[in-house]
């Protein structure tokens, strides 16, 4: 998990039409960093994916596992230093049964990093069994 060590969330909102956004602070001193990459960090691009499920599975109260992955744009490095808040955009989140489709922007200001659609599913508990 990178919640609360690689990113803290730190505010967020919603929206009338079910889309939501999430501010985070990125952590620059996290282990990640020093390899990716020494001198000059950069935010992985995996590590954006897993933020992102990481904050729908917290706001949907439900463990979520990535299933499917449609498209996604780094349209920018995302330097940790550089940018204080990041805004992690969900737009057309939709939960049928066990699959949520999303795509979620990953911006600062004006600036867009990254863009990104996706199909997840919900982890079944099994304890009834």
């Amino acid at each position: 998990m990178l919640l609360n060590s690689f990113f803290h969330i730190v505010g967020d909102a919603t929206d009338n039409d079910g889309s939501f956004s999430v501010s985070v602070r990125l952590n620059p001193a996290h282990p990640i960093y020093r390899a990716h990459f020494p001198g000059q960090p950069v935010t992985p691009g995996v590590c954006q994916l897993q933020m992102v499920m990481e904050i729908l599975s917290d706001r949907l109260g439900r463990r979520l596992v990535l299933t499917d992955v449609k498209n996604v744009k780094y349209m920018a490095v995302i330097v940790p230093d550089d940018v204080p808040l990041l805004s992690v955009d969900f737009r057309k989140v939709a939960l049928e049964g066990e699959v949520c489709t999303l795509t979620a922007v990953l911006s600062h200001g004006s600036q867009v990093f990254s863009k990104m659609s996706m199909t997840c599913h919900v982890v079944r508990d099994h304890s009834d069994l």
